[in-house]
């Protein structure tokens, strides 16, 4: 079984149900690695600087926000963090509502809520109480230092837990031109033919019956090119600068670790791109062309 992308508790008023998130969807798209076509050997993305194309390490990268363009305003790592919501392990139920009310559009990431241990019978009766109501419960999630809107709600004999996009993350029809003008009436023998059609096509919806035949054909052809063309053994990677290896669900927590981020001393706050790529080839003395 898949190990848990977060691990807390559900509640509301008395209640605390503790709970478990297994990821809902396994996306299957097929995807590809760039690789040389003279050795094989992997590509490797490396952050070169735009004003004078040298290699920048790691520790001379800052975030930058263009505040207007061509001007940034120069952010470390420990001024960000201090906006990091903070890690909570409860998702605090705020309101309860038809589930039919959310618009689909506002649905983003969904998850299979599971009992934590010992806690079967909080669990179901949270769930049937649910059921009964054929309510949702709004509430707000914290994962991966990030905050969430989430709405909960029975599915099949347990939970599941979607996250949704903000209201003000939601772009109107409205500002689409195509839709800005009055659309010309319909014509009404038109209209009940294209219901007919409708009609004549209904079916219940049942998800096993579409299938990804992009990703199958896809598949089909890369065996059947590595039966004819055979394969390429790609020689093995370098291994990848220490500080790019943190893992990202280890950065909940890790509050003692983050004193490095926050020595990194700010040098004024707004200034422009290639002030600040100046700035840092300064720091870091340029090496000698061969």
């Amino acid at each position: 079984m898949s190990r848990p992308v977060w691990t807390g508790a559900l509640g509301f008023g008395h209640v605390h149900v503790p709970v478990r998130l297994y990821g809902a969807v396994l996306p299957r798209q097929v995807q590809f690695h760039l690789l040389h076509d003279a050795d094989g050997a992997r590509i490797q993305q490396k952050r070169v600087c735009s004003d004078d194309g040298e290699e920048v390490p790691f520790e001379h990268v800052v975030k930058g926000y263009e505040i207007r363009p061509g001007h940034y305003v120069e952010v470390t790592r420990g001024e960000l963090e201090a906006f990091d919501p903070q890690a909570s392990r409860a998702v605090d139920l705020e309101d309860f509502i038809e589930l039919s009310e959310i618009d689909p559009i506002l649905f983003d990431t969904t998850y299979h809520v599971m009992p934590g241990e010992q806690a079967l019978r909080p669990f179901a009766t949270l769930a049937m109480a649910l059921r009964a109501s054929r309510r949702a419960g709004i509430g707000r999630l914290v994962m991966n230092l990030k905050g969430h809107l989430c709405v909960v709600w029975p599915h099949g004999r347990g939970l599941v837990l979607s996250t949704l996009h903000y209201a003000d993350e939601f772009i109107s029809q409205e500002s689409y031109p195509e839709l800005s003008v009055p659309a010309p009436r319909p014509v009404e023998t038109e209209v009940e033919a294209v219901l007919r059609a409708i009609e004549a096509r209904t079916v219940p919806f049942e998800p096993q019956r579409y299938h990804d035949t992009h990703r199958e054909r896809l598949l089909g052809f890369l065996e059947r090119r590595a039966r004819t063309h055979g394969t390429r053994e790609v020689p093995p990677e370098a291994p990848a600068p220490e500080e790019e290896e943190v893992p990202r669900a280890s950065r909940e927590g890790r509050g003692a670790g983050r004193g490095a981020g926050r020595e990194m001393a700010t040098r004024g706050s707004l200034r422009v791109r290639q002030q600040a790529a100046r700035e840092a080839r300064k720091r870091t003395p340029r090496k000698k062309k061969t």
